[in-house]
């Protein structure tokens, strides 16, 4: 029994080494992680990159054509364009330069040639028509849904709503006063957690953008190696080469040994680019310093916690196996290279179900403590995605996180068997 055991392991483990090597070697292989690692750095210092296209500030003028205007668009424009700027610990603002420059305009037509010639970015000109109501013109090269545009409406309408009251006789001190927004609360029905403020809602919604960056990898790791498995399943049957194989392994065990030796030179180009994404998010400080001259640490998102990136270890690794298997039987249904995708299009749909329905309940489009959220997390091809986003959003607990990495357990050696045969 010993020996039959350790015949099963050695096929296993031979088939696994021939399909890793054979992957791993091939130029495409090398040059596509090459790439992927390139991109996964370019993607960790996006925020060193557009602060660096960012640069310089981008040109305004403001000609303002009816002289009796009630209030100042200069400052309106800027107060729009231009937010007050963080303050340091202690408590002093911080130091940096305007992302928009207004200036006041004194020739129309001049500086709407400049506008043309690409010396200014934007040319806003306030007049005033016969019903006496300001109205205005933006001049620019951008697209009219661009941001400059868009903020200069909104501009418009502050400056639009700012010269109606001052004509009825109402202060600029009183105008202040009565666009003061209300002191609005949002608390949990839990009063024992604290009220949410605008910093925690700014970190609510950078972890909710990290949950959905790694359910993006899982997909995309699904959807890419497990195509991979059905490729590789397709080429041994299209070169004869299964017929020989056959003779001295069982289908099961060269099931296994594929699906073990490609997973495995995927999860090797996968842990590259994380690797690289990390080493750039850890860089980003230095790197911005060097180029923007901004201080700055090595820091990695706050809800990049341990529990997060243990369960996402456990997910991914369970995730893409059951997937793979299935991949491979997929592969196992077909004789050609050209019928691999249309087979395996029902895997790619299943794993991206999983993946929308756990965004749009992390985002509050579906209700994530609703019974059929819940009763989902737990299926195992929609598990991956589903329970850590549930689990990042406090709304599962280890004990429902261990349930569901049992059933993807048992549904990975059931479905593993039903490929086999």
């Amino acid at each position: 029994m010993r020996s039959l055991v350790q015949a099963d392991t050695g096929n296993i483990i031979a088939i696994a080494r021939r399909e890793f090597v054979t992957r791993a070697r091939t130029r495409t292989f090398v040059i596509s992680t090459l790439v992927l690692i390139i991109v996964a750095v370019a993607v960790g210092l996006v925020p060193v990159v557009i602060g660096y296209l960012n640069r310089d500030s981008t040109r305004v003028a403001v000609y303002v054509g009816a002289t009796d205007l009630h209030g100042d668009p200069i400052a309106t424009l800027d107060a729009l364009l231009n937010p007050p700027p963080s303050r340091d610990a202690g408590g002093a603002p911080a130091t940096t330069a305007k992302a928009y420059t207004i200036v006041r305009s004194t020739d129309l037509e001049a500086d709407r040639r400049r506008v043309l010639d690409g010396k200014l970015n934007a040319l806003l000109d306030v007049e005033r028509d016969a019903g006496g109501e300001a109205v205005f013109t933006v001049y620019t090269s951008e697209p009219d849904s661009g941001r400059t545009a868009l903020i200069s409406r909104q501009a418009a309408t502050s400056i639009a709503v700012a010269d109606r009251l001052g004509r009825i006789g109402l202060t600029p001190s009183d105008q202040a006063s009565l666009f003061v927004p209300p002191q609005v609360t949002i608390r949990s029905p839990d009063l024992s957690k604290p009220a949410a403020s605008s910093e925690a809602n700014a970190q609510d919604l950078a972890d909710t953008a990290l949950i959905f960056a790694l359910e993006m990898f899982l997909l995309l790791a699904i959807i890419l190696y497990g195509t991979w498995v059905a490729q590789s399943v397709v080429e041994e049957k299209a070169s004869r080469m299964m017929e020989i194989v056959l003779v001295a392994a069982s289908p099961f065990q060269i099931l296994a040994g594929k699906v073990l030796g490609v997973s495995a030179a995927a999860l090797l180009q996968f842990v590259a680019v994380v690797g690289a994404t990390l080493a750039a998010l850890l860089a980003e400080g230095q790197v911005a310093s060097i180029v923007l001259g901004e201080s700055g640490g090595p820091s990695l998102p706050s809800g990049l916690t341990p529990t997060v990136l243990v369960a996402f270890s456990v997910f991914f690794v369970l995730g893409f196996v059951l997937y793979a298997v299935l991949f491979a039987a997929a592969g196992s249904l077909v004789s050609r290279q050209e019928d691999v995708n249309q087979i395996v299009q029902p895997l790619t749909l299943a794993g991206s179900a999983g993946f929308l329905i756990a965004t749009y309940s992390s985002i509050g489009m579906f209700d994530p403590n609703a019974a059929w959220v819940v009763a989902l997390s737990w299926v195992p091809f929609l598990s991956p995605y589903m329970m850590l986003s549930r689990l990042a959003a406090g709304t599962a607990g280890l004990l429902e996180v261990g349930i569901a990495v049992a059933l993807l357990l048992a549904t990975i050696v059931l479905v593993t068997w039903f490929a086999g045969r």
